[in-house]
């Protein structure tokens, strides 16, 4: 090699080196300035929290984690509390049902909806049995665990639109959680896949990047409104009324809570309220006790500061104090 190419050579390599040093560097900065001012939010669950038995999934009970990048605890029940050595002290309780929007991802335990109630109401035990990935399905399995309580005034279930999905939110049970995504396209792709689930994790650049360029809440929105306009539902009714009964059964009065997802909070308009209309149609005919609270989202001045950032429906510690306002006002606890 010619001394002349030798020294382009290496020139090339020195620019190649200082520019990818450079480019290291500005990531690194802007993932700080995205952290520091929370521009985004991570959504990987660790592994370890998560086992599947059967049909359905479980969280491992007396269990510490991090779910969405928040620390949480699990009691001797698996049910998340506020703390490792949480101990119940009534003898009366409130039982919770619900997936990751009831478990309160992202939130600390204290600023949950549950977590507020628990704090206003000392006197009254709030078992928070919610599981994130749980479907309508899920939750016909496991309400029998009712049974392992007693005096439970009050069962209520914290409906999410996607819970009328039968196949869980959850793909991989012993990895990362891979909440729905619109459809599951990267499945296709396992690299892809892997390093999706790495990202949302870790990089609070990425989480930012992708929710300003794909806008996962409308993409979340359009795949879940498909199941409400081509499906009948019959199956939902079937098992919200077995729920029911169970609930009667039990001398418990059961209650559903309908909320919304941040897409519809944009514009509230019937045809966007589709899903809403039909849930709250089986409910009617079958009798059951519902509030629908997604109204009082869409009355809120900005309904987007009620939602983790760039999420379809887990809601923000501002989302969980203006649903445990509601529930104090219309419940009697």
């Amino acid at each position: 090699m010619a001394d002349g190419q030798l020294n382009n050579y290496k020139l090339m390599k020195k620019v190649f080196i200082i520019n990818f040093l450079l480019i290291i560097t500005i990531i690194i900065i802007l993932e700080l300035i995205f952290n520091i001012f929370k521009l985004s939010n991570l959504m990987g669950i660790k592994s370890g929290l998560i086992y599947k038995e059967n049909k359905s999934h479980y969280l491992y009970p007396n269990k510490t984690g991090k779910i969405f990048n928040e620390k949480v605890f699990t009691d001797k029940f698996s049910f998340r509390v506020p703390e490792i050595s949480f101990k119940y002290l009534s003898d009366k309780n409130i039982y919770i049902i619900g997936d990751s929007v009831a478990f309160g991802n992202g939130v600390k335990e204290q600023n949950t909806f549950v977590g507020l109630l628990r704090i206003k109401y000392d006197k009254k035990n709030f078992l928070n049995s919610s599981v994130p990935g749980y479907q309508i399905k899920d939750h016909v399995i496991n309400i029998p665990k009712v049974k392992n309580f007693k005096n439970v005034e009050k069962i209520i279930y914290f409906f999410t639109l996607n819970d009328v999905y039968q196949t869980s939110n959850i793909l991989d049970i012993n990895n990362k959680d891979n909440s729905d995504e619109g459809s599951y396209y990267l499945r296709d792709f396992k690299i892809i896949e892997k390093l999706n689930f790495y990202l949302r994790d870790k990089s609070y650049l990425y989480m930012f990047i992708k929710g300003i360029g794909t806008d996962p809440s409308k993409r979340w929105f359009s795949n879940v409104l498909n199941e409400y306009k081509n499906k009948k539902l019959d199956y939902f009714k079937k098992d919200i009324e077995i729920m029911k009964t169970f609930s009667d059964e039990n001398n418990s009065e059961f209650y559903v809570i309908i909320l919304p997802y941040e897409f519809q909070t944009r514009n509230c308009s019937n045809n966007i309220l589709l899903p809403q209309k039909n849930i709250i149609e089986i409910l009617s005919k079958s009798n059951i006790n519902f509030m629908d609270f997604t109204k009082n989202f869409c009355d809120q001045k900005k309904p987007k500061k009620l939602f983790y950032k760039f999420d379809p429906m887990h809601l923000s510690k501002d989302g969980h104090m203006l649903v445990f306002n509601l529930l104090n006002d219309k419940i009697n606890f």
